[in-house]
């Protein structure tokens, strides 16, 4: 049986993604996950105190720190975005519904916890649990959207990619069980292996068809730490060799990771959008150069338009690039940031030390605002407003030094 060593501090957290993310808060029932998917990036990158035992969230210090945030009391970036009600990702990083959870019960008071405040929530897993009982009536009960998630490849070769899930057939029975209880249902085909495109499409249509709401799609990313070990095993299972492919195909790199360029993949997301939108779903963009494509702000598939109270992020670069297409000269400025909902307090204590900016060095502005101002004309990162497909910059700069960028091209595609 799974023995807890205790809780641990950053259960709840900002997320690395909160550049382009619209819900950039993460809560995590458990440091761990026991799937053993072979492309898995969190098991390689969990704090290194993980492997030393299970630790789990605190249900009761969330339960009292909604209630303080609830009555005014907000002291920190992640309580602001509390207070603002912005969806938390139950399950951002570690799956909350791997076996452990069964014994351990974390994730089934968070739930509790959650429903209890009516907390727009969403949810990332790829077990059977929640259509068991407390949880499917525990859901039931919540502002909640239940995204299950599978890798996009042949059934036969899904237990050497996904060794301890349960296939995509007890997939597509979770999403009918969830859907009859009127529970909000969405399916992330996450990732696709180059050349599984036709059986990623397949998935879809099988989704569609027990009830989900919401499709997202992603294509392998290839951790560095793991091109040598996982990814030769994978290219063993499936008879191909994943990485030789990706090559042909043309790749890039982004960080420590590999990843299809966007030439390689557009094709692709044109055909899963138009589906997605045939078959009456909302469509989202998990590969983070096409978020902007995606039908409302969530990437994992307009989750703002199935959560009620919901309020997602936008004081970002997608949040900029979505507003420019408002805006008859498609302009993307730097100022637009300043006129969104962003943080007050301090969003760089969440991450790296080396990316946080000292007060002295924001120029006046928000260290949120001085985190973007430091990538917005690139260079810093790999991130600015051009890293976005259909984002160009102008060749201007306005007074205080920032590009311009326009959204002109984004704006065709998504109207074609």
């Amino acid at each position: 049986m799974p023995t807890a060593q205790g809780t641990y501090k950053h259960a709840l957290s900002v997320t690395g993604q909160i550049f382009f993310c619209a819900a950039p808060i993460r809560l995590d029932s458990y440091d761990t996950c026991q799937f053993g998917c072979t492309y898995c990036f969190s098991r390689d990158r969990s704090r290194a105190w993980a492997s030393k035992g299970i630790h789990q969230a605190n249900p009761k210090a969330l339960g009292l720190r909604l209630e303080r945030v609830a009555r005014g009391d907000v002291r920190s970036a992640v309580d602001e975005f509390l207070a603002r009600r912005v969806p938390l990702q139950l399950g951002g990083l570690q799956d909350p519904f791997t076996p452990m959870e069964a014994e351990l019960g974390v994730t089934r008071e968070l739930l509790g916890v959650l429903r209890d405040h009516g907390y727009p929530t969403l949810i990332s897993t790829k077990g059977s649990l929640p259509v068991s009982e407390p949880y499917l009536s525990l859901l039931e009960g919540m502002n909640v959207v239940v995204r299950l998630s599978a890798a996009g490849i042949p059934e036969p070769l899904r237990r050497a990619i996904e060794p301890k899930t349960e296939g995509f057939a007890a997939t597509e029975q979770a999403l009918l069980a969830l859907s009859a209880r009127r529970i909000v249902t969405g399916l992330r085909i996450q990732p696709i292996f180059p050349g599984h495109e036709e059986e990623a499409l397949a998935m879809a249509e099988a989704a569609a068809r027990a009830g989900a709401r919401q499709l997202s799609f992603e294509y392998l990313k290839i951790p560095g730490e793991s091109m040598d070990t996982e990814m030769a095993a994978a290219s063993r299972a499936l008879g191909y060799d994943i990485i030789g492919r990706m090559r042909g195909l043309g790749v890039v790199r982004l960080g420590p990771d590999w990843s299809l360029s966007r030439d390689a993949k557009r094709p692709f997301v044109r055909r899963a959008r138009q589906l997605s939108h045939t078959l009456g779903v909302k469509f989202g963009a998990g590969d983070t150069e096409f978020i902007p494509w995606s039908d409302g702000n969530g990437c994992c598939g307009a989750s703002e338009l199935t959560l009620d109270g919901a309020n997602h992020f936008t004081g970002n670069f997608v949040g900029a690039i979505r507003a420019s297409l408002e805006r008859t000269d498609k302009r993307v400025t730097f100022d637009m940031l300043e006129e969104l909902w962003s943080p007050a307090q301090s969003v760089g204590n969440y991450m790296d030390w080396r990316r946080r900016i000292p007060a002295d060095q924001r120029e006046g502005r928000t260290d949120w605002l001085a985190l973007m101002s430091r990538r917005w004309n690139g260079g810093k990162s790999p991130y600015s407003p051009a890293f976005f497909d259909g984002v160009r910059p102008t060749g201007e700069i306005d007074e205080t030094g920032f590009k311009i960028y326009e959204s002109s091209e984004l704006a065709q595609e998504l109207a074609a």
